[in-house]
């Protein structure tokens, strides 16, 4: 606050600002503070003051505030507006529509602003004007405004602007982003033809991007657009559709969905289908989790033993798949939560059968047949070397003695693991 007394006009205007960002509640001694800083000389000073009142919600100096409406300086009616917003919507709500018809830049941005936070709905049909006038004019100008305009119609649903929405999104590469977020929050089914060519798109960013706005947007409208991305070549389009059809349940994607589970090339999207198959079957996913609870990829593995408890029921061999995968070190862990919805936490699986072992090698071999098993393979290793001194018909003779040797012992570290 001592700061507030600096002779620079820009050191004040910057501690008026940072007192609205750098305190919780509004101490009296910081809105006198502010208070006194309206009276400043400098415009950007008393904005600045005005705007962290607003920001305090310093309901004290509301009528100071209110008296800033009618300044001189756009800059300071500016802040009071989104002061007033903020502070008391019910007072400035009246004065918008005026404010919104002013030829002031900034003071027109306020109230368009202001409207969008309030939702002020009688402001929409201004709100729509302004962005038409601004279409037509054809001029150079900074895009702030008719993206505001596009964000603010959205907010307040105005259907009215969807065919001018649906031009700009079509013609504006500048707006066309903004525009189809407006169109898909709105829920406009007029979206799906401009949809259409840009999930097409090269760029893997823009596709998922669409399919994420459109999922926050819940614009199950796009779905039919959405399903042949399941087949993407890009993995990040692929993950994002299964969770577009995972959120909006869509049981015709069944079929791609359990492709994925099964054979997509990556080992990190398998597990998300799998998962996602089991919201859109339910119970009925029963037959694939078991398929799939010994498969290679442990990821899949561990989603299968996710699932397990969203299932309503276990059959008997279900739950023997279940008590398998918590008996493994891997899968254990994920396995618990299906343990426990399943009353299955006391019960331990029955260890599997060691196998016997069918290979002909002596009971004092059995133990301890690496070192044996290296000497057989460093001599066969060696066999090229003793070409000179043997004919080759013996050397092979040797070596296929030493082949079925080799086998056996390899057989019998494998039985033993």
């Amino acid at each position: 606050m001592s700061l507030m007394d600096d002779p620079n006009g820009f050191v004040r205007s910057a501690s008026a600002e940072a007192l609205g960002r750098s305190v919780e509640l509004p101490a009296p001694e910081v809105v006198s503070c502010l208070l006194a800083a309206i009276d400043d000389p400098n415009n950007y000073v008393c904005a600045a003051a005005v705007n962290s009142l607003g920001l305090l919600q310093a309901s004290q100096a509301l009528e100071q505030i209110e008296a800033c409406l009618d300044d001189q300086q756009p800059i300071v009616v500016q802040a009071a507006i989104l002061a007033m917003a903020r502070i008391e919507p019910e007072r400035i709500q009246p004065r918008l529509i005026e404010f919104l018809h002013s030829d002031e830049y900034l003071i027109h941005l306020a109230s368009t602003r202001a409207c969008g936070w309030l939702c002020y709905g009688e402001c929409s049909a201004d709100v729509l004007q302004a962005l038409k006038n601004f279409m037509e004019t054809n001029e150079e100008q900074d895009l702030k405004l008719p993206k505001l305009y596009i964000e603010v119609l959205a907010r307040l649903d105005k259907k009215d602007a969807i065919p001018l929405l649906v031009d700009i999104a079509e013609k504006e590469v500048g707006l066309r982003g903004v525009a189809v977020e407006a169109l898909v929050e709105m829920n406009a089914e007029e979206a799906a033809s401009i949809l259409s060519p840009l999930l097409s798109d090269p760029s893997n960013r823009l596709r998922r991007n669409l399919i994420e706005m459109m999922m926050q947007a819940n614009y199950e409208a796009a779905l039919p657009l959405v399903r042949p991305l399941l087949r993407d070549s890009a993995i990040t389009v692929r993950e994002t559709a299964l969770a577009a059809v995972s959120k909006w349940g869509d049981m015709v994607s069944i079929d791609e969905v359990r492709n994925i589970a099964y054979n997509d090339p990556n080992p990190f999207v398998r597990p998300q289908a799998v998962i996602t198959l089991t919201r859109l079957l339910g119970q009925d996913a029963m037959p694939d989790l078991v398929d799939l609870a010994d498969d290679l990829n442990l990821h899949v593995r561990r989603a299968v033993a996710q699932c397990m408890a969203k299932m309503d029921f276990l059959t008997p061999e279900s739950r023997q798949v279940l008590l398998h995968l918590a008996s493994d070190l891997d899968t254990a862990e994920f396995a618990q939560e299906a343990l426990s919805a399943h009353d299955l936490m006391g019960i331990q699986p029955m260890p599997s059968p060691k196998p016997s072992i069918k290979v002909p090698v002596p009971e004092q071999i059995v133990t301890d047949s690496q070192p044996l098993l290296n000497l057989l393979e460093t001599w066969q290793e060696s066999l090229p070397e003793l070409q000179r001194g043997f004919n080759l018909e013996t050397l092979s003779e040797v070596d296929q003695a030493l082949s079925t040797l080799i086998l056996y012992l390899r057989e019998l570290n494998n039985g033993t693991d």
